[in-house]
Order: structure tokens, then C-alpha cells, then sequence
């Protein structure tokens, strides 16, 4: 678990997935929480007991299994919201589109004894719900945060970034610092990437915290965009 930021009093916490090092996010405040990509955590289930959280809001950033694995997980316990893109909505119901049925493809160079590990820790049927999906953008409040989803499609169809406060974005796969944004997955496209979701990431300001799907939070203006514009 770690905690560099915070939103006002709230503390961002990151969980990393083992395995791919997938980055969950947890807000709280009171007795709700805002949890981004979730996966299965022990730590985070205890974190959320100790601030007896009753309910959960989660986001999905996109559709690909290392972000949408903990939602079943945390069903078990909490009641939980979960919102997502309408892509991202109709892909996470299907095991070969929001690529768990070939997950274990990622690890065919590991030993044979780490690939069984794995293999133990991986639901290549795995399948969810989302509650509410949309398309474009969508603008609305939790708790004492302004939150704004918007489409950023290129690393897969369902792709969103989470703007908090016009200062925390959380970009999922659609911007990672200093690692080329994958689009040759099923459904990535390198051309709307730069059509839609390059100017996105440019719009912001320079003094944004990023908080990415893999690796460590840092500010926009330390990271080299494609065609980044002048600020």
C-alpha cells in the first residue's frame, strides 16, 4: 500500500496487483469509498474495515482483466456501484474480450513452476457486471469531490481517464510514464489515440498529477506526451 497524495483530507491509497503491478486506487471519505480498477487485496479489504466504509463506488478505467478483477471480489462484501464506459460495459461480461481467457499468454516466458503459481491466481473465466455505463463524457459529485469521466479510446474501446477536481487524473492504460500506450491489443487503435485521446491529455494542465495504471504517480508536465503541444 502506498500513499503519496491527497485529495483535500482524503489520502489517495495504491495497491499494486502482483503479477503485472496493475495500480488500484482508494478515496474515502466517511463511510464510502471510491475504489479505481480493483483487485483482490487483503490489505485494501482491511484498510476499508478499519474506516468501516459501508459502501463502494468503483471505476473501471477500462475493460482488460489486471483492471477489472477485484470487482466480484469486493461484490462479496460491500455494496457496491460500478460505472464504466458503454464499451467497457458490454466487454467485461465476456472472458475473451476483456482478455482473461488468454491472460496466461502474458507469462509464457516464465519458468514452468512460476507459471503454475500463476496460473492459481488467474480466472481465465472471469467475468463481471457493470452498473452504469456512458458514452462521451460524464460529470457528477462524490461526497466532496467533482469527478469527470471522459472517453479516451486507443489502448482498447472501453478506455476512460477519471479527471478529480480538475487536478487528479487517473488514466488507467491511456497514459503511462515513460512506457509507449499499447494499441495493438484487440480493439486498440492507434489512430483515435491520436485523434481523441492525445489532445485530451493536452488539455490539462502541466501542474496534473497522473496517477497511471502501472507504475508511479507524477505530473503531467514530467512526462513526454506524443505531438505534445506547448504549454
Amino acid at each position: 500500500m502506498i500513499c503519496k497524495y491527497q485529495i483535500g483530507n482524503e489520502p489517495i491509497y495504491r495497491f499494486e496487483m502482483p503479477m503485472i503491478a496493475s495500480n488500484m486506487y482508494i478515496i474515502m471519505h466517511g463511510d464510502q469509498a471510491l475504489l479505481i480498477d480493483p483487485h483482490g487485496n487483503a490489505d485494501a479489504v482491511h484498510l476499508l474495515k478499519k474506516h468501516d466504509v459501508k459502501q463502494l463506488l468503483i471505476i473501471l478505467t477500462h475493460e482488460h482483466y489486471d483492471h477489472i478483477s477485484g470487482v466480484n471480489y469486493f461484490r462479496k462484501e460491500w455494496r457496491c456501484r460500478v460505472i464504466g464506459s458503454r464499451s467497457c460495459q458490454e466487454s467485461v461480461k465476456e472472458p475473451a474480450k476483456n482478455l482473461a481467457a488468454y491472460f496466461m499468454a502474458m507469462f509464457i516466458t516464465r519458468s514452468g513452476e512460476e507459471r503454475q503459481e500463476i496460473q492459481k491466481q488467474i480466472e481465465q473465466d472471469y467475468h463481471c457486471e457493470v452498473d452504469e455505463g456512458f458514452e462521451q463524457t460524464w460529470r457528477f459529485e462524490f461526497a466532496t469531490f467533482h469527478v469527470v469521466l471522459c472517453e479516451t479510446p486507443g489502448h482498447s474501446p472501453g478506455s476512460i481517464c477519471i479527471c478529480i477536481n480538475d487536478r487528479y487524473l487517473f488514466t488507467g492504460d491511456s497514459l503511462i510514464p515513460g512506457e509507449k500506450i499499447i494499441t495493438r491489443l484487440p480493439g486498440g487503435n492507434r489512430e483515435l489515440y491520436q485523434k481523441i485521446t492525445v489532445p485530451y491529455l493536452q488539455s490539462f494542465d502541466p501542474e496534473t498529477i497522473i496517477f497511471p495504471g502501472h507504475g508511479a504517480e507524477e505530473y503531467l508536465k514530467n512526462i513526454a506526451l506524443p505531438f505534445r503541444k506547448t504549454f
